[in-house]
């Protein structure tokens, strides 16, 4: 088992050899050596001027995304192909999950101003590419090239507060961003998006975002490669980096070298086809096409795609010099922990919201525009709550209390909406939904921003990019799996209860009605078939509420897993405190006083 980051080692070699251990303690030294040079680099002038950079940046790739949204209709209708939007989404799906892991890595090997580059020219290309694509296809191409930016962005944004902030404040400054960002672009972007379909086109819609991101970001990239460039001179390295490679080799040897040991590519492609082979069947059955699933096709592709994933961990753990997912973090209790309750909270919410909007409106009676402030709740609660146990977390200096806070809160949240999605025959009003979202978003924003800083605190420093992409890929993963479920609940369900609650004259009228929300709003409240659909409705996202709650519940369990961690400890000391911890559960001293493996090592 490998015990020290191995891209920071002076050689390469097997990590699972049995005279490791001195070898493994000399690294770590070194690890912790590298520490200290970079935050002795750090001026706050320089910390100053590129966390100004990272707010900016931020807040431009926030109001992107939520601006750009509009145009997506209309660029894609434009080739007559507007129902490719699912084939392009499904595309960034897949490509925005396995890019949290790579990019991670990627970050590890090059450099965090390096990784904070490519991330931002994906984003650029991407407009441009949106702004200048004449067929479909080309359209599909600037998705993916969008998806890798901005999902690199989000993990370089983290590692870089990762890299600045001790553990006590990590927790506020992980979420201040995000939420200045958030919060006024979640609404402001869409009256953007619709001012420049009115006065402009939809191509320049897309286009001046690839000369407003190289402005805004211009300060946050320079600011590390300065910051970057003053620790390498001040005695900082990264032996296993291209630029550190030995200059003696061809150029095809350490290119090989930096592709086949540092980046692992035989294991990052694994992981790409793997998650693929998985989750396209998972994203195309998904909620309007669950019926999918009787196609032998998809269920080989979901079978094979988890072999897949499982040679993938077999390669990684035994026969991988440097490894893509360092085994050490996968065998950490607090980080699969961590992992499964961001899977099942996000299977959660997928599962229900999916047609959650709908619902509100159909059933609910709401307008379009109280049907998406009572969704947007959740997520600006979210981002309030996040900034708030980020304080809590300064001044109490533990983490662990706000995962006991926060997952009973998103269970309760969600337990509420089986009522009110059926309260007494009758849907509840929007403050009762909304409170119940709140609730959700508040409970996400503790237990989420804790069980990150935690597992940040108990992994090496090297590790941190790579065991945050792993945990922001588990989220993704679950919310592709809720995503199916729900669509196979609510397609499956909802014309059995349609047929079952209309009146025999509207019948006839039931696959219309499932199929559209437009049709079903069309009869009057009052009718007898209006309360037919309405109950049908209510019945079917109730399920829905159930099957969301009842994957919560786990959670209640698994929180306990999470170890306690002192905030107002440097991280080495945390990263030992764990070790020690570990030893001591997997080693056993005999009489003679000989450490003898246990099972759980040899396992």
């Amino acid at each position: 088992m490998a015990t020290a980051d191995p891209s920071i080692t002076p050689e390469v070699s097997n990590p699972r050899t049995s005279d490791d251990a001195e070898k493994a303690k000399d690294e770590g030294h070194h690890a912790l050596d590298n520490i200290e040079v970079l935050r002795q680099s750090w001026t706050r002038k320089d910390l100053i001027i590129a966390f100004s950079g990272l707010f900016a940046t931020t807040f431009i790739i926030s109001f992107l995304k939520y601006s750009t949204k509009v145009y997506d209709a209309y660029a894609t209708s434009a080739f007559a192909k507007h129902s490719a939007l699912t084939t392009a989404n499904v595309v960034s799906t897949i490509i925005g999950l396995v890019t949290y892991p790579i990019m991670a890595k990627f970050a590890n090997v090059f450099g965090r101003a390096e990784g904070l580059t490519a991330s931002i020219f994906c984003l650029v290309l991407s407009q441009i590419m949106y702004a200048g694509c004449q067929n479909i296809g080309t359209y599909i191409a600037g998705g993916i090239f969008e998806s890798i930016g901005d999902t690199g962005y989000s993990i370089m944004q983290q590692v870089f507060i990762a890299d600045t902030t001790s553990l006590i404040n990590r927790g506020l400054w992980s979420s201040l961003p995000e939420s200045v960002a958030s919060i006024p672009t979640l609404y402001l972007g869409s009256i953007v998006g619709d001012s420049v379909l009115k006065h402009s086109t939809w191509r320049w819609g897309y286009g001046m975002w690839a000369l407003i991101i190289p402005f805004c970001s211009a300060p946050l990239i320079t600011t590390l490669y300065i910051l970057q460039r003053r620790a390498r001179k001040n005695g900082f390295r990264r032996e296993k980096s291209w630029a550190a490679g030995d200059k003696s080799e061809s150029f095809g040897k350490r290119l090989i070298n930096v592709l086949w040991i540092d980046l692992d590519i035989l294991g990052a492609l694994l992981l790409v086809i793997g998650l693929g082979l998985a989750l396209i069947p998972l994203s195309l059955t998904g909620s309007k096409n669950s019926d999918r699933w009787d196609q032998g096709s998809y269920i080989a592709m979901l079978v094979i795609g988890v072999l897949v994933i499982g040679v993938f961990f077999f390669w990684d753990a035994k026969y991988a010099q440097v490894p893509f997912m360092p085994f050490r973090m996968i065998k950490e209790r607090t980080v699969i922990a961590a992992c499964i309750l961001s899977m099942l909270d996000f299977f959660h919410y997928s599962c229900f919201t999916i047609f959650f909007p709908s619902y509100l409106q159909v059933a609910g009676g709401f307008a379009p525009g109280h049907a998406t402030r009572i969704d947007n709740a959740l997520r600006v609660a979210f981002q309030i709550g996040s900034v708030f146990v980020g304080i809590l977390m300064k001044y109490t200096k533990r983490s662990q209390i706000y995962v006991f806070i926060g997952v009973p809160l998103v269970v309760l949240g969600q337990g509420l909406q089986i009522y009110f999605v059926n309260m007494n025959g009758d849907s509840a009003n929007e403050a009762s939904f909304v409170t119940a979202k709140s609730l959700v978003g508040v409970g996400r924003a503790f237990y989420q921003t804790a069980a990150q800083v935690s597992i940040q605190a108990i992994v090496a420093k090297e590790d941190v990019p790579v065991v945050t992409g792993v945990y922001f890929a588990a989220m993704n993963f679950g919310g592709a799996i809720g995503t199916s479920v729900s669509g196979a609940i609510w397609n499956n369900l909802l014309p059995k209860k349609l047929n079952k609650y209309l009146p025999e004259n509207a019948k006839a009228q039931a696959m219309a009605i499932y199929k559209s929300i437009v049709v079903a709003q069309k009869y009057a409240k009052g009718t007898p078939v209006r309360a037919g659909i309405d109950k049908a409705y209510r019945e079917t996202q109730q399920l829905l509420a159930i099957a969301a709650t009842a994957a919560l519940v786990p959670m209640l369990l698994i929180m306990f897993a999470l170890k306690t961690v002192d905030l107002s400890k440097d991280e080495e000391e945390n990263m030992d405190e764990n070790k020690s911890t570990n030893d001591d559960e997997t080693e056993v001293v005999t009489k003679g006083g000989v450490k003898e493996q246990t099972k759980s090592e040899n396992e």
